[in-house]
């Protein structure tokens, strides 16, 4: 009896196997859409308004976008003002070029804080003094390198060139 017993047991297990193998398996994209369907069928038998209410949800959720974008704007518009003030108290340029380059207070001005944004200004008008104290300098300007005999020979090829080789 121990092998009959042990016969049916194997021949249900291979029962259990085949069945098994039968059954069919999904792909996450297909047990993801059953489930949905499922939830929002069960949504709207405990909710009749349940359509309603996920409008109002998704408005919801483009409220909160936009108040997210209006606060990013404020805080660009915040920086925008601090890096102005800061440039006017330090004196320098926030006028764009007039090809339409980048102005000194756009180019070095980039921090995000005050401190920061105090400390690059500092830096710049310190640099900006610093030339203006040490002016336009062309440290050659003046000296002449001819002796005077290289001028001679420059007239003679000038004379001869205008065909006026006689004149003084």
């Amino acid at each position: 009896m121990t092998e009959a017993t042990d016969a049916a047991a194997a021949e249900a297990a291979a029962a259990g196997e085949q069945k098994q193998q039968e059954q069919k398996t999904f792909t996450q994209a297909e047990v993801d859409a059953l489930i949905k369907t499922r939830a929002e069928r069960i949504a709207k038998e405990r909710y009749p308004d349940y359509d309603e209410l996920k409008t109002k949800a998704d408005g919801a959720k483009t409220l909160e976008d936009r108040l997210a974008d209006v606060e990013g704007k404020l805080t660009a518009a915040q920086q925008r003002e601090l890096r102005t003030g800061i440039a006017a108290e330090f004196g320098i340029s926030t006028k764009k070029g007039a090809k339409g380059e980048p102005s000194d207070a756009d180019l070095f001005l980039t921090g995000t804080d005050e401190a920061t944004l105090t400390a690059q200004a500092e830096r710049l008008a310190g640099r900006q003094a610093e030339s203006k104290k040490q002016g336009n300098v062309a440290p050659k300007e003046g000296e002449t390198k001819s002796t005077g005999k290289g001028d001679e020979d420059t007239r003679e090829f000038v004379r001869n060139l205008f065909g006026r080789a006689n004149e003084d």
